[in-house]
């Protein structure tokens, strides 16, 4: 059992050397995971040594060697959240694990399970009562208690290690009682793997869907993203007679600025924009680049004739403010054009607005630029 155990974690190790190797993402907390499984693979290849290999490895080296691959595991979660390093609490354990075994000997059964035991249950405790709220706040509830099921069962085991230590009563590792042990060791290591590995996927599936629904230049949300605020938008207006606003906006002589000034220049140039009009909305508004130097902001619950030609012409000054400089150090001006619609009762779509927005920044376009302008339908 202790043969199988053993080889378990060495291709547990070797699984996130290999996954280290070939993925940034949470490469550092990978390695911490490797090392982990490194650990215990030698801890228990070292109880698999004995009665023949030395005591001071068997014994003493095989407790340290499994205290160490929990502080390993819990530093890769911390690393992998991105909390505050427990560097001097496990300095200190580790540290107390270093002089305590050195004191009580490899002789001292009973002292040096007792020890160990405690220190592991020590660590366990503060990797589950430090990292809790990360975990509630990213993955949820039941992936919380799902992530917290192996360190518990380890809890367990090591509890009843120092069961058997304080009250004196024999343990065999070949005994129906170390079965049970080696099994439930088994289990949690695979589930302690396996919990890493769902750690790394779902926050990596996290990332791929915020970046499929972002703008990378601008960090804004894209028309994807836009497009599905849009919708919820129209199915709440036309369940609770709440119209909405659309701003279309469009950076005036776009081109111009990319010709004359460069691309790097360009793109610095709708990275302000895109700053400027994230800071002038409403905490409640959306705003989204949804394609070149087109932008547009969504207004819950608001009318275009008030709240909506009030904010656009906010943005319209806001941008008017910007300063950019070229490479030249020559000033780049920047200006842009609004067109400011607003949903109707009989809308069949989210697309009518936004047909209805995109005529009145055609209108401001051709009035001159740099206005704004609302949809007036046709008398």
């Amino acid at each position: 059992m202790t043969t199988l155990v053993s080889l378990q974690l060495l291709l547990y190790a070797v699984l996130w050397l290999l996954c280290a190797a070939g993925l940034q993402t949470a490469r550092a907390a990978m390695l911490h995971w490797m090392g982990y499984a490194l650990a215990s693979a030698v801890s228990i290849a070292l109880i698999a040594w004995r009665p023949d290999g030395p005591m001071w490895l068997t014994h003493s080296g095989s407790s340290f060697a499994m205290t160490l691959s929990l502080v390993l595991a819990g530093r890769g979660v911390e690393v992998f959240m991105h909390a505050r390093p427990s560097n001097t609490p496990l300095a200190i354990v580790v540290l107390v694990a270093v002089l305590g075994l050195t004191w009580i000997g490899p002789q001292d059964t009973y002292g040096r399970v007792a020890l160990m035991s405690s220190l592991n249950t020590l660590i366990l405790l503060l990797f589950l009562t430090r990292l809790h709220p990360a975990f509630l706040a990213e993955f949820g509830l039941p992936a919380t208690l799902a992530a917290a099921s192996p360190p518990l069962a380890l809890l367990g085991l090591n509890g009843f290690f120092i069961t058997q230590a304080l009250s004196g009563s024999s343990f065999d590792i070949g005994s129906h009682a170390a079965e049970g042990a080696w099994i439930i060791t088994l289990i949690a290591a695979a589930a302690f793997n396996y919990l890493f590995l769902f750690l790394v996927g779902t926050r990596l599936v996290s990332t791929l869907r915020r970046q499929a629904r972002q703008d990378k230049l601008t960090g804004l949300h894209n028309r994807r993203a836009m497009e599905d605020r849009l919708q919820l938008e129209w199915v709440r207006a036309q369940r609770f007679g709440k119209p909405y606003v659309v701003i279309c906006v469009d950076v005036d002589h776009f081109k111009r600025i990319n010709d004359q000034h460069g691309h790097a220049t360009g793109d610095k140039a709708l990275q302000l924009v895109a700053q400027a009009l994230q800071a002038t909305a409403r905490d409640t508004d959306h705003v989204s680049r949804i394609g070149g130097e087109e932008f547009l902001v969504l207004m819950p619950e608001s009318t275009a004739s008030e709240e909506g030609v009030a904010l656009a012409e906010r943005l319209r000054k806001a941008l008017s403010e910007l300063q950019l400089v070229d490479p030249a150090n020559a000033l780049v001006p920047l200006r842009a054009s609004f067109g400011v619609a607003q949903s109707l009762p009989d809308d069949p779509d989210q697309e009518r607005v936004l047909h209805r927005a995109d005529q009145a920044l055609y209108e401001a376009k051709t009035s001159g630029r740099n206005q704004v302008a609302l949809y007036q339908a046709a008398a």
